[in-house]
């Protein structure tokens, strides 16, 4: 078994190892992952949650085992911005030249406004610390469902993007998985596995911050008969709702609702 860590800003993770094939999802800058396999320039990975696909070779640096253990837990910050600036301390340009909204860091100093971070290899970075959020302080939102809904509502109008996990495109379960993962509730990356998490909720006693499931799509409800969600017919976040007769009303999702479950602890 090999180890690794992401050193782009976001990587496509494949169901197969060739660049047309399904995008399942996105991996962040100093995701972790074991590495079982190499074909054709991309890399079999395992997340440590269990969910498995292909990378870019390139995206990818191998570490140590040791390294892979101590990276679990090195995160001191997480991005909190939309996306976040990077400037090298070496000069140039700087590669990735900015991050996403949920990636984690080990700042290791902080001057003034700025915080240092070091990449893989060495190369040090310094980033605005009005972008990020120390990790402790995030733990006051672990469950807040209105925390939950604040966040998903940054997002509205952002484009539906298959596998996406980023606020340049979500997919239905990414948005949800990534909204959760910044309350401190983690959850599968897929709708089918979201849905047998946290515990069923009758129809009538469904209230904001539960997970309402449809064949393939999951929602998040804002209460009174409302939901956020990545929407492929919307064309990306919207507000829809599931009352008749109500503005932004989806007869399709009303009429093939599933099930709701309520993933907060």
């Amino acid at each position: 078994m090999k180890y690794g860590v992401i050193i782009r800003n976001v990587t496509d993770l494949r169901a197969h190892p060739i660049f047309r094939s399904e995008r399942k999802s996105q991996l962040l800058l100093n995701e972790t992952v074991t590495i079982s396999s190499r074909q054709k320039g991309y890399l079999k990975v395992t997340l440590p949650d269990g969910y498995s696909g292909w990378v870019d070779e390139k995206a990818v640096y191998p570490i140590a085992k040791t390294a892979y253990k101590e990276l679990q837990t090195a995160a001191t910050h997480i991005v909190t911005g939309i996306t976040a600036r990077l400037v090298s301390d070496q000069g140039g340009y700087p590669i990735p030249p900015f991050l996403f909204y949920g990636t984690t860091l080990a700042v290791k100093r902080r001057i003034g406004q700025r915080g240092t971070i070091s990449m893989p290899g060495g190369k040090q970075y310094q980033i605005a610390m009005s972008k990020i959020t120390r990790a402790k302080e995030m733990k006051a939102f672990r469950g807040d469902a209105g925390y939950i809904l604040k966040e998903a509502r940054r997002f509205l109008g952002v484009p539906y993007v298959w596998g996406g996990m980023t606020p340049f495109g979500f997919d239905c379960s990414g948005l949800v998985q990534t909204v959760f993962r910044m309350a401190g509730v983690a959850l599968p990356r897929d709708s089918k596995d979201q849905m047998r998490c946290g515990n069923p909720v009758d129809h009538a006693d469904i209230r904001p911050g539960d997970l309402l499931f449809f064949p393939g799509h999951v929602a998040i409800a804002l209460g009174r008969g409302r939901i956020i969600h990545a929407s492929l017919g919307e064309g990306g976040v919207a507000v829809n709702s599931l009352v008749p007769n109500t503005p932004g009303f989806r007869k399709d999702l009303y009429e093939s609702f599933r099930t709701a479950r309520r993933a907060l602890p």
